[in-house]
């Protein structure tokens, strides 16, 4: 984290990847997904980091407000959200243990959490694919299907809600939620071209 974010941009990043690692990892046993799983993972560790800049904004805070002793119980409440958020994370693990196991995932827990109207999935953009070079505006899905992409990877950087005219490149990993018709669309169209053998 090159740039300095202070408390309340920090206690944003944490609340918005809080939740797309808890929906990661229902995904992923939903999905019965190691792929999932480790985008799970990769959060996580994003979230250790804030987490440590949490404390050392924190820490300043406090540092500057020694002369205010009413400031210290508000300080100590910004510090346990992210003791509660690093519990959450550590449930998070058990819940992706499941898919990460790889002995699939039992009829019963899919019945129990999978919601087919809705879905979320982890696809990465080949070379050559439709979405390579195009801004997610671009994308031809069916605006019926309520198709949307929560996240995108672009190598270590995460990019929650990304605004429409963010640009798709090879390589970015997008973390799409949607109903099964447009889920699909977009894993066909994440697919590069396939090159053709000479005879």
């Amino acid at each position: 984290m090159a740039k300095r974010k202070n408390l309340k941009e920090i206690l944003i990043l944490l609340r918005n990847f809080s939740q797309l690692m808890v929906q990661l990892g229902y995904a992923a046993v939903m999905e019965d997904s190691i792929e999932l799983a480790k985008e799970a993972l990769r959060v996580k560790s994003y979230i250790r980091d804030l987490d440590y800049e949490l404390r050392k904004e924190a820490l300043m805070v406090a540092r500057l407000s020694k002369y205010n002793k009413g400031d210290i119980p508000q300080i100590a409440n910004i510090l346990q959200i992210g003791v509660a958020i690093k519990e959450m994370s550590d449930g998070v693990d058990d819940l992706i243990d499941i898919a990460i196991r790889d002995v699939g995932v039992h009829p019963i827990i899919q019945m129990a959490f999978t919601r087919k109207e809705m879905r979320t999935m982890r696809y990465e953009v080949e070379p050559g694919s439709k979405l390579d070079g195009k801004k997610l505006e671009e994308i031809d899905i069916d605006p019926k299907s309520e198709c949307r992409t929560i996240a995108v990877r672009r190598k270590g950087d995460w990019f929650l809600d990304p605004r429409p005219g963010m640009k798709i490149n090879d390589g970015d990993v997008l973390i799409v939620e949607g109903r099964n018709e447009s889920i699909n669309r977009v894993r066909d169209c994440v697919k590069g071209k396939k090159k053709e053998t000479k005879k």
